[in-house]
């Protein structure tokens, strides 16, 4: 009788009662797609962004939707969108001021203020690598050399010409970021980069890259350019060109203090805050039980500013519709919606929990929409409001199978979703993980249950290429169909869902080879010093030593953690099973744990 039922209701969706009930289908999909992708790249806070936002709360309230807690369907939160240089940037060399973006310019991530003056030491390419098994094994520019208290000047990137076993090894250490943590370590009051005389690159002077992370050292950073660094070598004998092939064939060369060479500073930064805007709709239930939260996020990479842009030389510049990452997801979520609502109408369905439909933004820079839901509810209190969360991210590109991931956070999820499948018979592959890359996660962090419905990555992800004729309308609606049909089920069951924790996965997201690993999971939307944390996964180094969701991270290993990409760089540096000290805030006081690192492979 069930599936009786169950086909009865299949069979509505996709149109044989259709004067009563809207169709679910290919062309609609299309149509709610083709609004998004033509109002632009969508990248938080812009003109784009805005106008899709207008439309998907247009869509709300002509389907009948209530707004969420508010008399709008556009709810704002503020964010960092970029860096821009201040009024007052200063780099002063032996009592005579550089030009700014000409001779110099400070890092997105410098400390900011008055910096006194000091000496300047070179350091080669400032990497340090951690000690091998044999003593003596390792890469490490600052051997016999003292930087206490002097600026040092470091060549960015890595040595040119060693061979790929070396690159593999020292790559790992070899960033911006990474370099003045090394830095710091050693003792030195500032640093600064530069270009190699034999190094190819289209600016001297490192860009103020877009970088949504507001969180600055308190150390300052500044890039110069060559003809600045070669004339202080220059006035030592020093033949530049020459120590750059030494050190690009990965031979030794000692560092040395620069003579006659004095600096000071003044940084001033100015970060750029801009709102982005989630609309959040709510189909009202008949109780007060943990409502379903279906969602998708409607923002994208605009023309390409963030760094997480995969265009190629060629594309550079021109905008990212993101058709399937996400106006896929986001067709998909108005056809379920749609359905839903009309159901509702007729008479056909009365949901006793509330449905909200969100259309998150941000979530390409960090999961910033769905965090600030998540936060204005409140953490603790998140899993007594919200029953399951529904996530719909990049649906477009329907082949074999679709991809439903995160049913390891319920144990009902798997008899569920083949329960509601049955009358669609969808190919399906389910994936347990519910450490996911997008915004379900900032749900499932807080004990709440969760789905993300998937159709798999593709090589125009993130790049202009990632278009609307590349998109299978009919699998965005096939997809909507098993969605809608879970989702229905859920606002009509009283009973809860059981929550899981998840153990983490063996051999997954490598990070770019990083293999020691505590089982933290930060916090990405916050300015502290030190790394807020999410939570941890069970089971993992961090959650047996007793670190909690709330801690902030402040040392690891004997080494100051300022921000997630010092705790980066320290993880790379940890032997697996060798026991440090690890120092967290939690509600305003230090607290010292013992961590035994794991490995990831």
């Amino acid at each position: 009788m069930k599936m009786i039922l169950l086909l009865i209701l299949a069979f509505q969706i996709v149109g044989v009662n259709a004067k009563s009930i809207p169709v679910i289908n290919a062309e609609l999909a299309k149509k709610h797609l083709l609004e998004l992708t033509t109002a632009g790249g969508r990248l938080t806070g812009s003109e784009s962004e805005a106008k899709a936002a207008k439309y998907l709360a247009e869509q709300l309230k002509s389907m009948g939707l209530e707004p969420w807690q508010s008399q709008s369907f556009h709810h704002n939160f503020e964010f960092n969108a970029g860096t821009n240089l201040g009024k007052n940037n200063r780099l002063i060399v032996n009592d005579t001021d550089m030009i700014v973006d000409k001779d110099f310019r400070p890092l997105v991530f410098s400390g900011l203020g008055e910096f006194s003056q000091a000496p300047v030491v070179f350091a080669g390419y400032g990497i340090t690598e951690p000690e091998g098994e044999k003593a003596g094994d390792n890469y490490d520019s600052y051997i016999h050399l003292d930087v206490t208290d002097k600026w040092v000047l470091v060549m960015r990137f890595m040595p040119e010409d060693i061979d790929a076993d070396q690159r593999v090894k020292i790559n790992r250490f070899s960033s911006d970021r990474n370099k003045v943590l090394n830095a710091r370590k050693h003792g030195a009051k500032g640093v600064i980069f530069v270009h190699g005389p034999n190094t190819i690159v289209k600016s001297e002077l490192v860009p103020l890259s877009f970088d949504v992370s507001t969180a600055k050292g308190s150390m300052p950073v500044i890039s110069i350019s060559t003809d600045l660094a070669n004339n202080w070598l220059k006035n030592m004998d020093k033949d530049w060109n020459a120590i750059q092939k030494k050190l690009d064939a990965g031979k030794f060369l000692m560092g040395f203090d620069i003579d006659g060479v004095e600096v000071s500073a003044h940084v001033d930064l100015i970060q750029d805050k801009k709102t982005g805007q989630n609309v959040i709709g709510v189909l009202k239930g008949s109780s007060e039980l943990p409502a379903v939260i279906l969602g998708a996020h409607y923002d994208h990479l605009g023309h390409g500013e963030t760094s997480t842009s995969l265009a190629r030389d060629e594309e550079a510049g021109k905008v990212h519709v993101g058709a399937d990452d996400n106006a896929s997801g986001v067709s998909g979520l108005l056809l379920i919606t749609e359905y839903l609502v009309h159901l509702k109408k007729q008479d056909k369905f009365s949901p006793k929990r509330d449905i909200i439909v969100a259309f998150w933004s941000g979530e390409e820079l960090g999961l910033l929409g769905s965090n600030d839901f998540v936060k204005k509810i409140g953490k603790d209190k998140l899993s007594e409001k919200i029953m399951a969360n529904i996530n719909l991210d990049m649906i477009g590109r329907l082949k074999d199978a679709a991809i439903i991931q995160g049913t390891g956070s319920s144990k009902q999820w798997n008899d569920i979703v083949e329960q509601r499948n049955a009358p669609v018979g969808l190919n399906i592959v389910v994936q347990e993980d519910a450490y996911l890359p997008t915004d379900a996660m900032s749900f499932y962090l807080y004990n709440v249950p969760v789905l993300s419905a998937f159709t798999g990555s593709h090589t125009e992800y993130h790049s202009p290429r990632d278009t609307a004729d590349l998109i299978n309308y009919e699998g965005i609606a096939k997809i909507s169909k098993l969605v809608a049909l879970i989702v229905r089920g859920l606002a009509l069951d009283e009973k809860p869902l059981d929550y899981q924790k998840q153990k983490p996965k063996k051999n997954k997201d490598l990070r770019g080879g990083i293999r020691a690993y505590i089982g933290t999971i930060p916090d990405y939307a916050n300015d502290v010093t030190g790394v807020l944390l999410s939570g941890t996964t069970k089971d993992s180094p961090a959650d047996k030593a007793g670190i909690k969701s709330g801690d902030i991270l402040i040392e690891l290993a004997g080494t100051k953690i300022e921000n997630l990409y010092d705790f980066t760089y320290i993880l790379e540096a940890l032997k697996i099973g060798k026991t440090v000290k690890a120092k967290v805030l939690r509600d305003g006081k230090e607290i010292e744990l013992d961590v035994t690192p794991g490995s990831r492979q």
